[in-house]
C-alpha cells in the first residue's frame, strides 16, 4: 500500500501556487499493528469556541508562519500544536494538488503514515481527534453526494456519516482527492452544469 501511494503521488503533475494566503494541512494515515490491515486517517473536529470552522471536521492543520520552512512543516507544526502529533511518528509519502477553500485560502494537503502508536491530545482548538477506515470512505455505500452553488456554479461535492461526525465541505473534498489519486475510488467532486 506504502509503495502504491507514492507512486500515485510522484505522477501527480502539481499546479502552480498561487498569490493567496497558503495552509497546510496533514492526512495521516494510521498504518501499524491492527492498521495494518485495515488503515485509517486521522480527522479532527474542530472546537466550538474557535472562531473559524468552529466543530466541524477538518484535518490537523492552519497557515503558514514565517518560521515555516515549507508548507510541510506548516502542516507538521500545526498537527503538533493541535494534537500533540510528534513529527519523528510521521513519513511524508507525498502530496496531492492544492484546493482554493471558500475563504480564498490555498490549501496544501500532505499524505503520510505513522507507523507507531501516537500519544495524541487534542488542544483547546481541537474537540475531538477521531480515525475513520480508509475502507469506510471507499464504501460507496457510506457516501452521500451533495450538490452546492459555489461562483455562480453548482458543485458537486461527497459527503461521510462516520459516527457522529460529518465529514463535508474542504475537508470531503481534499479526501475525495485522496481516495480518487491513491485508491482509484471514481469519486465526483466536478461542475454539475
Amino acid at each position: 500500500m506504502i509503495d502504491s501511494i507514492k507512486q500515485k503521488l510522484a505522477k501527480l503533475n502539481p499546479t502552480q501556487s498561487t498569490n493567496l494566503k497558503k495552509a497546510g494541512v496533514l492526512i495521516a494515515i494510521l498504518y501499524y499493528g491492527r492498521y495494518k490491515t485495515a488503515p485509517s486517517i486521522i480527522y479532527t473536529q474542530r472546537s466550538t469556541k474557535v472562531s473559524t470552522h468552529s466543530g466541524e471536521v477538518s484535518f490537523p492543520g492552519g497557515m503558514m508562519e514565517d518560521e515555516d520552512l515549507d508548507l510541510y512543516h506548516t502542516a507538521l507544526r500545526e498537527s503538533q500544536e493541535e494534537m500533540a502529533l510528534d513529527p519523528k511518528l510521521v513519513e511524508l509519502l507525498g502530496s496531492l494538488n492544492f484546493l482554493i477553500s471558500r475563504f480564498d485560502i490555498e490549501v496544501n494537503p500532505y499524505v503520510a503514515i505513522i507507523t507507531e502508536e501516537p500519544n495524541l491530545t487534542a488542544n483547546e482548538e481541537i474537540q475531538e481527534i477521531f480515525e475513520v477506515p480508509i475502507a469506510y470512505l471507499l464504501d460507496k455505500k457510506n457516501m452521500q453526494t451533495q450538490t452546492f452553488q459555489r461562483d455562480k456554479m453548482q458543485l458537486e461535492m461527497p459527503t461521510w456519516y462516520y459516527n457522529e461526525q460529518k465529514i463535508w465541505g474542504l475537508t470531503a473534498m481534499i479526501t475525495a482527492d485522496l481516495l480518487n489519486t491513491c485508491f482509484d475510488a471514481d469519486i465526483s467532486t466536478g461542475i454539475v452544469r
